[in-house]
C-alpha cells in the first residue's frame, strides 16, 4: 500500500471523512486526479451529515481549548504545547479530551509537570484517570518532551500521519521550530504547522518571569532533583505497576510518556512509512 493509499486508509479507520481538498493534498497530481476519482465514483466524496456533526463539534471544542491554553503563560521553564490526538486529527466526538505533548525546557520537567498538574486541577480542567471517554474537554498531560528527545522511533505510519497534523496552540517559535524539523521525517514543517491561526507564540508574563527568576538557579536545582524528581519517580512507578503491562511507558529526566495503550499503531502496523 503506498502513501497515498494509505492516508484514505488512516482517516477511514479514524471514521473521518476527508473532503475534496483534503484528499487533494494527498496526492501528487492534487484536485485534478481527486476529480477524476470523483467522476468514476461520484458518491465517494461527498461529505456526509456525519462529518458536518463532528465539524460543528469540533469548533466547540477547540473554542474551549483555546480559552484554557491562556493558562499556559504563568507556567516556568514551558517550551511550547501543541495539540495532537483527536483534536489533530479531528476525529472528536463527545467525550474526547485534549491531548498535548508538552516540550519542557531540559532540566525542569517534573517542576513543569507539578506545575501544570496543580494550576489545571484548580481550573477543574485537567483529566485524572486513563478511562477513554470519561473526561471530555480535559487536558491530558500523558507526553513531556524535552530536546533530546523531541524524535524518536518507532517512526511508523500513524505517528507520521499524527506529527504532520500536530497544532501548536502556544510556545517560542524559536522551540516549535526546532521541534518540527527534528520530525521533519514525518512531513511536519515549522513554517506550515506555525501558520495556524490558532498558535498562539509565547509572550512575556509577569507571574512567569518571577517563577522563572526564583526557580532558575540552584534553588530550582535543587527543588527539580530533590523534592520533585524522588516523589514523582516513586509514585509514578507505583502507578505504573497497577498497570497492565504494553503501550510506551517513560520516565526519565527528559521524557515522560504514559501510553499505556497503543491501539491505533497496532492497527497500521503492516504499513510501511515512506517520506
Amino acid at each position: 500500500m503506498n502513501k497515498r493509499d494509505s492516508s484514505s486508509f488512516f482517516y477511514r479507520v479514524f471514521n473521518r471523512t476527508l473532503t475534496l481538498m483534503e484528499l487533494a493534498s494527498l496526492r501528487k497530481g492534487g484536485v485534478a486526479e481527486v476529480v477524476e476519482e470523483c467522476n468514476a465514483a461520484p458518491n465517494a466524496l461527498v461529505p456526509d451529515m456525519a462529518r458536518r456533526k463532528q465539524d460543528l463539534l469540533l469548533d466547540e471544542k477547540w473554542k474551549l481549548l483555546m480559552k484554557r491554553a491562556r493558562w499556559f503563560r504563568v507556567i516556568p521553564f514551558l517550551e511550547f504545547v501543541i495539540a495532537s490526538g483527536s483534536m489533530a486529527i479531528g476525529n472528536v466526538h463527545k467525550g474526547s479530551d485534549f491531548d498535548v505533548l508538552i516540550g519542557v525546557r531540559k532540566g525542569r520537567i517534573f517542576t513543569v509537570r507539578y506545575l501544570l498538574n496543580f494550576v489545571f486541577s484548580i481550573l477543574g480542567a485537567r483529566r485524572l484517570d486513563d478511562n477513554e471517554g470519561t473526561s471530555p474537554n480535559k487536558l491530558c498531560f500523558n507526553h513531556f518532551v524535552t530536546e533530546p528527545t523531541f524524535a524518536k522511533e518507532p517512526f511508523n505510519f500513524y505517528r507520521a500521519e499524527l506529527y504532520r497534523m500536530m497544532v501548536p496552540i502556544y510556545g517560542s517559535r524559536e522551540a516549535l521550530t526546532r521541534f518540527f524539523r527534528a520530525n521533519s521525517w514525518s512531513g511536519a514543517d515549522p513554517e506550515r504547522n506555525m501558520e495556524d491561526l490558532r498558535f498562539r507564540e509565547k509572550k512575556p508574563n509577569a507571574v512567569r518571569g518571577a517563577f522563572e527568576a526564583l526557580l532558575g538557579g540552584g534553588t530550582g536545582n535543587y527543588i527539580e532533583q530533590k523534592i520533585f524528581m524522588p516523589i514523582a519517580m516513586r509514585r509514578l512507578k507505583t502507578y505504573i505497576k497497577t498497570k497492565e503491562k504494553g503501550g510506551r511507558v517513560v520516565i526519565s529526566e527528559e521524557e515522560l510518556e504514559f501510553h499505556f495503550e497503543l491501539p491505533y499503531e497496532k492497527e497500521f502496523a503492516d504499513l510501511t512509512f515512506h517520506e
